[in-house]
């Protein structure tokens, strides 16, 4: 007969095969930091402004968790780097801000594939000051 241990193992070892056990955590991270994270007017007010660049990154980054369903992650990035929920920038400005040329097929990846692809063939230019 299974005993109580064999049973948490038992499911342990399922949640974990099928995915869910993943997902739970992440989704309990994004609850606790959200917990965690709750500020009043004058927090929100000391936060600081992000800048041009950190928005183009963290817009990046968003887009990059999104497309590989990194949801838990993108719950908790959100609010801890201060990046707006609205997107403040669409991808075709994105991708013609920072000079990546889009093709048939690059347009269904992010733009972070499309960089460390031109940043491995060396054609890169060095980053301007916005």
């Amino acid at each position: 007969m299974a005993t109580v241990e064999d049973l948490k193992n038992a499911l342990r070892e399922n949640l974990e095969r099928n995915g869910k056990l993943r997902k739970l955590k992440a989704q309990m991270r994004a609850d606790v930091f959200a917990a965690l994270n709750t500020t009043t007017e004058a927090d929100q007010k000391a936060m600081p402004q992000l800048s041009n660049e950190n928005l183009l990154i963290n817009e990046l980054i968003r887009e990059y968790l999104i497309y590989n369903q990194y949801r838990g992650t993108v719950s908790v990035f959100l609010p801890e780097s201060g990046q707006p929920t609205v997107r403040p920038f669409d991808r075709t400005f994105l991708a013609s801000h920072l000079n990546v040329p889009e093709g048939p097929n690059s347009v269904q990846l992010p733009l972070l594939y499309s960089l460390v692809e031109l940043a491995a063939k060396g054609r890169t230019q060095p980053p301007q000051a916005m």
